[in-house]
């Protein structure tokens, strides 16, 4: 038990100092569909010097323990985000579907999955994992939030969609980081949030043309 606790702790610390990285990247870049999640925790793109330097030693040392241990969910799962956190995608995608093997019904590793899909670009895969999430959770609001996010800035934007997705993502639980971003991407939008949600815009509902 503590050494799984000690390796949470050190993963906490990594991902991190990986998500520092990633911001102060992303600040000299562009913004595109492949940094959809900015500030809510994920890997954005950007030097990939900057993913893979820090983690390089946690990573080599994780290898080692899957492929001694290659049916072990949390290991499985912890190199794949350690992977899919240092721009080293290809590498990361064998290892999700190797946690989906072993527990495919469990949404938070498919969430994981979805999410590095996304800020690798592969909007499609990404987009069909998102939905396999909600098919598990329906009120998995970290799925709703990322999946409008997704088809907002998809070209051509997929604007009714995410309309309802940020509406939903912002009344599962109005408290949150995220049910704020959602109520903020609705009012650029013009529509107004669900009735409740703290900072409501008042504006009566528009519907946007997809």
């Amino acid at each position: 038990m503590r050494s799984r606790t000690n390796r949470a702790q050190i993963v906490f610390a990594i991902l991190s100092s990986l998500v520092i990285c990633g911001l102060i990247a992303a600040a000299l870049l562009t913004v595109s569909p492949a940094g959809l999640f900015d500030g809510l925790g994920s890997g954005d793109e950007g030097d990939a010097e900057n993913f893979q330097d820090p983690g390089a030693d946690v990573i080599a040392e994780n290898q080692t323990v899957v492929a001694a241990n290659p049916d072990d969910l949390e290991s499985v799962l912890f190199l794949a985000n350690l992977l899919g956190n240092s721009n080293r995608l290809a590498e990361a995608i064998p290892l999700y579907e190797r946690a989906l093997e072993i527990a495919p019904q469990d949404a938070n590793a498919r969430l994981s999955f979805a999410r590095a899909l996304s800020d690798g670009g592969m909007l499609a895969d990404a987009d069909l994992q998102f939905r396999k999430v909600l098919e598990l959770e329906p009120d998995n609001q970290q799925a709703h939030y990322y999946l409008a996010e997704l088809y907002r800035l998809e070209v051509p934007p997929r604007t009714s969609e995410a309309i309802v997705h940020y509406r939903r993502a912002a009344e599962i639980d109005s408290t949150t980081l995220i049910s704020e971003r959602s109520r903020e991407q609705l009012a650029t939008l013009g529509v107004a949030s669900p009735t409740g949600s703290p900072g409501v815009p008042t504006a009566p509902v528009q519907e946007a043309t997809p």
